[in-house]
């Protein structure tokens, strides 16, 4: 029994750890960013708070963004038989069971649900100028990150089409 609270306090301890470093990297790439070109001071920002996210609210987005989680989303229109967009409120108790064991399989992991196990923070870059985003974009690279441009709902779009920046621990 020891053991297993060992266990639990050091997987939270990880985790929490995770995600301060995850938040605190992009926070301190955005500090640079702005110390090195103040003329662009204020124009772009940390949204989501940590960076961490529920479960419940990455399974909102996946629900309501056709399209832009393929496999998860037809692994469960296949399973159960809906169509999306759906709402969690029209979920039974076996879909939502579904969709907690799916998304905490791949929480954490960049090429899952960075968000979730708290290894991602996105930054708005919508007020930022062409030249702003490419300068920031080199900073959070230099700093060790990963950056998916994206302009909700799609991903994977032009930087110079970018409103967020989703940046990830590679």
């Amino acid at each position: 029994m020891k053991v297993f609270g060992f266990l639990v306090i050091f997987s939270m301890f990880v985790s929490f750890s995770l995600i301060a470093q995850a938040h605190d990297l992009v926070q301190s790439a955005l500090e640079q960013f702005e110390n090195e070109y103040p003329q662009y001071a204020g124009q772009a920002y940390l949204t989501g708070g940590t960076g961490e996210r529920t479960w419940e609210r990455q399974m909102y987005f996946i629900l309501t963004r056709p399209g832009s989680y393929p496999n998860i989303q037809n692994r469960f229109t296949n399973r159960f038989g809906v169509t999306l967009p759906a709402s969690p409120d029209d979920m039974t108790d076996e879909m939502l069971n579904w969709w907690e064991e799916q998304i905490m399989a791949q929480a954490g992991r960049p090429d899952g649900f960075a968000h979730v196990g708290g290894m991602a923070q996105d930054i708005s870059v919508r007020n930022l100028s062409n030249d702003g985003k490419a300068a920031l974009s080199q900073i959070i690279e230099g700093n060790g990150l990963g950056i998916i441009y994206e302009d909700p709902p799609a991903y994977y779009v032009d930087i110079n089409d970018a409103t967020v920046f989703h940046c990830y621990i590679q």
